[in-house]
């Protein structure tokens, strides 16, 4: 029998299958640490003061992950939402909005180094749009052979025979399967439905400092690095002129996302196709 171990981390339930995955876990548990935006972390600390002197190096790599999805993404995935999802009700816990939007500030200024990392004036950060991701990739080094890393919709499986993994209809209906062929691969999903209260939800758009308004409520990427993956299913998310730019000719991704009537849809290369 697989070994399997659970716990609660990054506000979600996290489990680990195989070997290697006690290992797994408590490596989630120590990143997360490092990297919440709650609590008295590194990078709380960083926002509270701008500047941090011999950040942990995890810190330094996350971040500049994070800068690097920025700039691919086009600014549309940045770590600089923290004020406009305040603004929007999610502190510590997802809420009601607290008063009106806010601009979302530019990265120009960042300063990131082992020795040290400096932020601009009035720019504090948080890295939950691709933390959970980055967090999962590296704690699922530690399973050895077959297993998998399941972080709420951030997942790692790695199997040596072809397998299936079941997608959640968003309200309700049956789910989907997603047939995977042997070997890693890296399953990431986004919804506009989870960490959601009246008024608004955790994705926000830079544009507008407001939470995202998409005919889409959730997206499911499959890609060989979930990396990858989480960052594919949040651009389908802002629709498809920037999905295609970000695609830039590339071949057509594994999507599978549901609009808000729950009707399914698959990308392929003209587009969306039902």
């Amino acid at each position: 029998m697989s070994l399997s171990f659970e716990i609660r981390a990054m506000d979600t339930e996290v489990r680990a299958e195989g070997r290697g995955a006690r290992a797994a876990l408590t490596e989630v548990r120590r990143l997360e640490a490092l990297l919440s935006r709650f609590g008295h972390t590194p990078l709380t600390e960083l926002n509270r003061w701008g500047v941090l002197e011999n950040p942990p190096p995890e810190l330094v790599q996350a971040l500049g992950y994070a800068l690097t999805v920025a700039r691919r993404s086009g600014g549309l995935l940045t770590p600089a939402i923290r004020g406009a999802l305040v603004a929007a009700g999610y502190d510590g816990h997802p809420g009601t909005p607290r008063h009106a939007a806010v601009r979302v500030p530019p990265l120009d200024g960042v300063v990131l180094s082992a020795e040290r990392v400096t932020l601009p004036p009035g720019l504090t950060l948080d890295l939950g749009g691709t933390a959970k991701g980055w967090i999962v990739t590296r704690a699922a080094r530690l399973l050895d052979g077959a297993g998998l890393l399941d972080a709420g919709g951030d997942l790692i499986v790695r199997q040596q025979e072809p397998c299936a993994v079941e997608v959640e209809h968003p309200f309700g209906g049956q789910a989907a399967l997603l047939e995977l062929p042997a070997g890693t691969w890296g399953v990431a999903t986004s919804s506009t439905l989870k960490r959601a209260w009246p008024g608004g939800h955790h994705l926000i758009d830079p544009r507008t400092g407001r939470p995202l308004e998409s005919g889409l409520v959730q997206v499911t990427a499959v890609s060989p690095s979930l990396l990858d993956a989480e960052v594919l299913c949040k651009m389908a998310l802002f629709g498809d002129p920037a999905l295609r730019r970000f695609l830039a000719g590339a071949p057509p991704p594994t999507l599978l996302a549901y609009d808000r009537q729950g009707q399914q849809w698959q990308w392929q290369a003209a587009g969306w196709a039902a």
